[in-house]
């Protein structure tokens, strides 16, 4: 009663069309992107808030904007699904080619992870593209590069205390 602003996740007036998370309906935590950029800065460093939520209003629309492009890319070429391809090529036809090596690097040791450990993120998977299909004899280790392997753990949070 009353609209506690907690259940919405935000402030009052999240409605007005300044914030697209509030529209969509498909919003990022504040809590992950302000998690992330306490990660990059100094410890003793404070962050306003006006520059947590313009940072996260920044993230909201990027992903939107790559997002939508691999989107329209899956549906052009008649799939419901979008790959991770599809993210990979939304990247880099917007100009931002800096990414696709590294989203390219983390899906290679995630596919290889995942292979290895013998597990699939649902019931079926896609057969894997031809190159990726032979790599990898059943019962060997998974062999990952020292630049590939900082890369992982760079993006991978290291797994909870006592785990």
């Amino acid at each position: 009663m009353g609209g506690s602003s907690k259940k919405r996740g935000g402030q009052r007036g999240e409605g007005d069309g300044e914030n697209p998370a509030a529209e969509g309906g498909s919003a990022l935590p504040m809590a992950n992107v302000v998690r992330l950029m306490r990660r990059v800065l100094p410890s003793n460093v404070k962050i306003a808030e006006t520059a947590k939520q313009l940072t996260h209003d920044c993230a909201v629309e990027f992903v939107g904007f790559v997002g939508g492009e691999a989107s329209e890319r899956a549906r052009s070429e008649h799939r419901r699904t979008v790959a991770p391809e599809d993210f990979t090529w939304s990247c880099q036809s917007l100009g931002f080619d800096s990414y696709v090596q590294p989203m390219e690097t983390y899906l290679r040791g995630y596919r290889e992870y995942d292979i290895a450990r013998g597990r699939s993120s649902r019931g079926a998977r896609p057969p894997a593209p031809p190159a990726m299909a032979s790599f990898l004899p059943p019962g060997q280790p998974v062999t990952v590069t020292e630049e590939e392997l900082e890369f992982l753990r760079s993006v991978v949070p290291p797994p909870p205390e006592g785990y």
